[in-house]
């Protein structure tokens, strides 16, 4: 089997959780190292989460240090959206692993050795990224592209047009956006289309599986919130995980091409322009996934399960 050399570049959270086991369920991703980076929670909780979650998984890849802090702006997170610790109160078995070098020496070092075929996947705010084009722009066209989930293309949920991530650090976007890599949007909306019921979420736990204790806690971490909420937002998606399910088999999904710019400051930043018509004349930069496919992903998440069946 040909692997593809791909780095998780993440910020885990629930959803980053899910994602990571999705990832590492496909063998033909070449999982090179996993770079954490603050977002969901602060950075002490998300490294540590990611190098837990590593010796968990029985991973087999390095867990780099990475940006604790956006570029230019202050922190914030999402601590009560993914609860106490990023894991929704669940704490992981600590980790004889230990961090090894920074997200963007590893990244630099991968993309030269891929030699063109490295993708790097972001579930997080994209610091470490532009950190890294900022260092080491020679390596731009050894980066075969970046599939990110982040921005949106009409709503938001931190703003009325801001999706978190890309909230957290929009200079990092601009940055990466700007950079001329290949680059994928996996968006808030677009990835909504594959939301799971409550009775859906429900239905995955339980299983006899190597990670059941970790999975159905977040499972019911997730229908905890989901049941409390509205009438209106009963739905749950895993915006991550559907990400990761995209880079597995783009069928999952529709694209369209596009010049995406984002807002750096103000009450709009992080807001993601999508124009449409190009009436700016600006390059078509960016992969915009404006659609996801429910049942796909659904099976995906079955699939997941039985790869890690006892």
């Amino acid at each position: 089997m040909l692997k593809r050399p791909v780095i998780i570049d993440t910020d885990p959270g629930v959803d980053d959780t899910i994602a990571i086991m999705l990832a590492n369920a496909h063998p033909e991703l070449d999982i090179k190292a996993i770079t954490p980076v603050t977002g969901n929670v602060p950075y002490k909780y998300t490294s540590e989460n990611a190098l837990r979650l590593v010796k968990y998984l029985e991973m087999d890849c390095p867990v780099t240090n990475g940006a604790v802090n956006p570029l230019f702006i202050k922190c914030e997170d999402a601590g009560s959206v993914h609860g106490k610790g990023g894991l929704g109160g669940y704490e992981l078995p600590p980790s004889d692993k230990t961090f090894e070098g920074y997200a963007w020496d590893i990244i630099k070092e991968e993309a030269i050795k891929a030699d063109g075929e490295l993708e790097i996947i972001t579930l997080g705010p994209l610091t470490n990224i532009a950190i890294t084009l900022l260092r080491y722009p020679e390596i731009k066209p050894l980066i075969k592209r970046i599939v990110c989930m982040g921005g949106s293309q009409y709503d938001g949920n931190v703003t009325p047009k801001a999706e978190f991530n890309f909230w957290v650090d929009p200079d990092a976007v601009d940055i990466v956006f700007r950079s001329g890599v290949p680059i994928v949007m996996c968006g808030l909306d677009s990835t909504e289309h594959a939301y799971l019921t409550i009775d859906e979420l429900k239905a995955l736990q339980g299983r006899d599986t190597k990670v059941k204790e970790l999975f159905d806690h977040i499972m019911s971490f997730m229908i905890g919130r989901r049941e409390a909420a509205t009438e209106d937002d009963k739905l749950q998606t895993i915006y991550d995980a559907i990400t990761i399910a995209y880079v597995l088999d783009p069928s999952i999904g529709k694209t369209e091409k596009h010049s995406v710019l984002v807002e750096t400051k103000g009450i709009n930043k992080g807001w993601t322009i999508i124009d449409r018509r190009n009436r700016a004349g600006n390059p078509l930069n960016v992969e915009v996934l404006t659609w996801a496919d429910r049942d796909k992903f659904k099976a995906m998440l079955e699939e997941m399960l039985e790869y890690y069946k006892n």
